[in-house]
């Protein structure tokens, strides 16, 4: 009796198990639900950080799959996003659309992608955690911890003078400004939520006030980067809205 009663709760759990319709996977990688990942891959150079990561279908049939997020642990200075078919702006936590995942493939490596985007002078852990599951099916759902960690080793060996203000006006319709202290070759550049270049201007002084038309573009979350001798030095957050 006592086996018989073993055996039935094994073969339940292995049904649960096998019940599984979604997970994370990334380079080869399978992630159980709940595993946790570091990511301190700043990989524009900019502060901001980015784990990628891909969904496999491990069902026979289509499913159409909602991406959510939770903050565990914040951190102020530190702006999170996710990107799932489109990317997001940072108050939404539940993907407004679904994308569809094919039976028994995976997600393209460019759909999913888990963002933090650092002030310059912020260092430290955000800990986010992220839910997938089917539209039709929430209760099934799987779920990893990101924790997104920039450091701070190294701070404050370069000497170089590095200013940059915030965004004014802000939001902006037509002209947007930013004052600003460096030294080298200097460059604006900006960037939609997508990642997509959409403006760049070379400056012509060290410092100064930098004036960037705004005027072409689509109402929206956007960052000016400086550019310093080809590398990233700063970033700033402004909106569009006309």
């Amino acid at each position: 009796m006592r086996k018989s009663i073993f055996t039935l709760i094994l073969l339940a759990l292995v049904s649960f198990v096998s019940a599984q319709s979604l997970q994370f996977e990334w380079n080869g990688t399978v992630y159980n639900s709940g595993d946790a990942v570091e990511c301190d891959n700043d990989e524009f150079g900019y502060g901001e950080y980015i784990q990628h990561m891909q969904i496999r279908n491990l069902t026979s049939g289509d499913l159409n799959v909602i991406v959510e997020k939770e903050v565990m642990e914040d951190l102020e200075g530190v702006m999170n996003f996710f990107c799932w078919g489109s990317c997001f702006s940072p108050d939404v936590f539940v993907s407004p659309r679904p994308v569809t995942v094919e039976a028994n493939s995976v997600s393209s490596e460019e759909a999913l992608s888990f963002h933090a985007l650092f002030d310059e002078n912020v260092y430290g852990y955000l800990v986010m955690r992220y839910y997938i599951y089917d539209e039709a099916n929430p209760d099934d759902r799987v779920n990893i911890i990101v924790k997104f960690h920039k450091s701070g080793e190294g701070v404050g060996e370069n000497t170089r003078p590095m200013t940059m203000s915030k965004a004014y006006p802000n939001p902006a319709s037509s002209l947007v400004h930013f004052d600003y202290s460096f030294d080298g070759n200097l460059k604006a550049v900006v960037y939609n939520l997508l990642g997509q270049e959409v403006l760049r201007q070379d400056l012509n002084a060290n410092d100064g006030q930098m004036t960037l038309s705004v005027a072409d573009l689509q109402e929206g979350i956007y960052f000016c980067t400086m550019m310093v001798n080809g590398r990233a030095y700063a970033t700033e957050k402004f909106v569009v809205k006309k």
